[in-house]
């Protein structure tokens, strides 16, 4: 009986052993993990480290801080350091990001994403965020608080057509540096800078080109103002951006059921 009993304990040891190594292994099995590095997690972005990736779908905690960006070769593509809904856009087709609507939170955390299959892409990344932050995405048009940017005084002198063929913009603290663009340029600055769709009323089909300055001001919360925006728009672009309401296109962020 003795013999027996100090078996049996043995038995017992010998369980709990395994028990406290499995769990053990488990826990560095998910460390391993968390600091794992796949080849296409490199910086600077290049085309061939895309190109050259196997077929695969993936969505990890990004290795870098701060906020990074994406590329796509034809239907692929690749993302560092980039917000859940970030992501969400890219797999959508669909942008910017002041038209997207979330009835559910998403993670406040950073990830590298990449989507390298033959076709299908876009596809195969929606399945995977589904997977990943258990959401789904679907556009709906939805009547919500715009502004109109309309003409308010037509040839105003700060707005000049361009004659120029290149081109492009410039950002700063309180500047929005534009060469032979057309106002939509200005329309997606308005719209990311006061966080609300913003939809062009002008009619102006040229291009042009401006230099706009305005004085920065925060609130206490750190938040932009937007009156000195709104009105350096109206006093050298002879631009108004008028409060309305617009049905417009939304991607709707919900949970998977």
């Amino acid at each position: 009986k003795i013999m027996a009993w100090t078996k049996a304990k043995m038995a017992v040891v010998v369980g709990v052993s395994v028990l406290l190594a499995a769990g053990t292994t488990t826990v560095t099995v998910k460390e391993i993990q968390k600091h794992w590095t796949y080849a296409w997690q490199v910086r600077p972005f290049n085309r061939r480290v895309l190109d050259q990736a196997p077929p695969q779908v993936k969505i990890v905690p990004s290795k870098y801080r701060p906020f990074g960006g994406t590329y796509s070769s034809g239907d692929k593509r690749l993302g560092l350091a980039m917000p859940p809904l970030y992501i969400l856009e890219d797999a959508y087709s669909f942008q910017p990001y002041t038209r997207v609507v979330l009835t559910t939170e998403l993670p406040l955390d950073s990830y590298d994403f990449i989507a390298s299959l033959p076709s299908g892409n876009a596809e195969a990344l929606q399945q995977e965020i589904k997977q990943r932050f258990g959401v789904v995405a679907k556009r709906e048009t939805l009547e919500t608080n715009v502004f109109l940017l309309t003409v308010k005084f037509p040839n105003t002198s700060g707005l000049k057509p361009s004659v120029k063929r290149g081109g492009g913009e410039s950002l700063g603290q309180g500047e929005l540096n534009c060469v032979n663009e057309p106002i939509s340029t200005l329309s997606d600055y308005l719209e990311s800078y006061f966080d609300i769709p913003v939809l062009d009323r002008t009619g102006l089909t040229n291009n042009f080109n401006f230099d706009l300055k305005w004085d920065e001001q925060r609130d206490q919360q750190g938040h932009r103002l937007p009156d000195p925006l709104k009105q350096a728009v109206l006093d050298q672009l002879g631009l108004e951006l008028v409060p309305g309401r617009e049905p417009i296109e939304m991607l709707v962020v919900e949970k998977a059921k």
